[in-house]
């Protein structure tokens, strides 16, 4: 193995990992280092938007930076970050127990906070039941991950990238069949491996838990889960039931909306793990 190939593993062993069974020659690497400077290329010609300023966009990270929900937000991708120095952590789904505990504001303002730090980000729509994101960006939401699935397209084609941060998105387009069998399928696992090649961090904003199935298809090919609950509407049973359904190594912490002492206690007590404590922060969001 030569120590070209060997440089190109350390890099960025998903996308080596082709190279391993086949041509590890100077041509062979050559061709290679070509095709990842051509999907790099294709990244940097995706559709640009720029970050609504707008208060109901919810994007508090980019519009009011000094709120204290915004350097919440700064402290979670902190500990990401440095998690992320310890262990495979690039995959990151947020969800909640039940709908309107605010997950998908949380999943666009983290994936923007990431990219500010100036890593390049992917924040995927991963809820082709009620998908929110496209609306929250201003984008057109009719073509993304479901649509992708049908048509022989390069994904590249699907997204958009914002203006100002190294930051992607991937609508969850128009979903015409059933969504579980669309996020559990081989294509969308070997999407996923493909994508961590080309990105630091993937965001990917799911469906609640309960009832549907999907979050947890999700979670299993993720390499963190971030669960969203909110005082006053997530019934501590159906809390509880959420986090026994989320692999313990892989629940990364807890996002409390709207929590007082009390009530982050009571939650806390339940999700502490032996090892290490996930991590908590509390913010005022809303689906």
């Amino acid at each position: 193995m030569s120590r070209v190939f060997e440089a190109l593993q350390r890099a960025n062993p998903e996308l080596t990992r082709s190279l391993e069974e086949g041509d590890k020659s100077s041509d062979g690497i050559s061709q290679f280092v070509a095709t990842l400077s051509s999907e790099f290329a294709a990244l940097d010609e995706a559709l640009p938007f720029a970050i609504p300023e707008s208060p109901e966009a919810r994007l508090v990270s980019w519009n009011d930076p000094n709120s204290l929900a915004a350097e919440n937000l700064r402290i979670l991708s902190a500990r990401l970050r440095q998690s992320q120095q310890r262990r495979s952590l690039k995959k990151v789904l947020v969800t909640s127990a039940i709908q309107g505990d605010g997950k998908s504001a949380i999943s666009a303002n983290l994936a923007i906070t990431l990219a500010a730090h100036g890593e390049k980000t992917l924040l995927i729509d991963g809820d082709l039941h009620q998908p929110t994101l496209s609306k929250s960006f201003r984008v057109d939401g009719e073509r993304g991950f479901s649509t992708w699935h049908n048509n022989p397209e390069a994904v590249t084609s699907l997204l958009y990238r914002a203006e100002g941060v190294p930051l992607w998105f991937l609508p969850a387009g128009m979903c015409h069949e059933q969504p579980l069998s669309l996020i559990q399928s081989q294509k969308t696992s070997e999407l996923l491996k493909q994508l961590a090649g080309w990105f630091s961090w993937i965001v990917i904003d799911s469906p609640p838990l309960l009832p549907l199935g999907d979050a947890s298809i999700w979670a299993t090919m993720s390499d963190a889960v971030l669960l969203l609950a909110r005082q006053g509407v997530t019934p501590k049973k159906v809390f509880l039931k959420s986090v026994a359904s989320i692999d313990r190594s892989k629940l990364f912490g807890i996002v409390m909306n709207d929590a007082n002492a009390n009530e982050e206690r009571y939650y806390r007590a339940y999700y502490s793990g032996k090892n290490e404590e996930p991590t908590r922060h509390s913010a005022k969001y809303s689906k």
